[in-house]
């Protein structure tokens, strides 16, 4: 099955977690423009948790010093990250179409004060699918265990996203624009453009396609 194959690549990629599997090393410099709604629940809460993916992610390599653990920030109280104070970048992943493929989303704090996070963020993607330009759907998360990381002013945390790219041999892709992220237990969005066809498995149980926590490396 398609699945099967990819998640089978999938053990070779997370022996990583959302690390990137020949991602490139610099960031693209599109930026996220808000959203102008709320949504109902925050986004370490908002998706389904997704089903075990194939393999476990391993520990992600050394990153920044700047976004650390918040515990290293002890008599602290922090306020979460919110759209407003974060520039989005994406690392993309390189790859064939039709492999699984793992990108980087990069959250920079543009503020003048440390926040932080713990947890999932909700992203949806958005983009052709199903005879409707707008297609939306809310991606699962993997059974990555989240850390609660502080973002020091000009730091950055990340986020992977872990994608089955597809090909024509594959079934019905949605065309992505763009994803809509919200940070982990924020209301406010962010919109990132991102141009790619993904298998669409909306539907599956143990989907291809899926999120990993927020980091404090890439």
């Amino acid at each position: 099955m398609r699945f099967q194959s990819s998640m089978a690549a999938a053990a070779c990629v997370f022996a990583a977690g959302l690390t990137v599997a020949g991602c490139s090393s610099g960031a693209s410099t599109s930026s996220a423009s808000l959203g102008a709604t709320s949504v109902g629940s925050p986004a370490a809460q908002a998706t389904t948790p997704a089903a075990n993916p194939a393999s476990s992610p391993a520990a992600a390599p050394a990153g920044s010093p700047a976004s650390t653990p918040a515990s290293s920030q002890q008599g602290q109280t922090l306020s979460n990250c919110q759209p407003e104070n974060l520039s989005f970048s994406l690392i993309p992943a390189n790859g064939a179409a039709g492999s699984q493929l793992t990108a980087t989303v990069q959250m920079t704090n543009k503020g003048s004060a440390a926040c932080e996070m713990d947890g999932f963020p909700g992203v949806n993607l958005v983009g052709a699918a199903s005879g409707k330009s707008d297609y939306t759907w809310d991606l699962m998360r993997d059974n990555s265990t989240p850390q609660q990381v502080t973002v020091q002013p000009g730091a950055s945390a990340y986020f992977k996203v872990t994608y089955l790219s597809w090909s024509s041999a594959d079934s019905a892709p949605i065309k992505v624009d763009k994803m809509v992220i919200t940070p982990p237990n924020d209301y406010t969005q962010a919109e990132l453009p991102w141009s790619v066809s993904v298998v669409l498995q909306d539907s599956a149980t143990r989907p291809g396609t899926y999120i990993g926590p927020v980091t404090a490396t890439n």
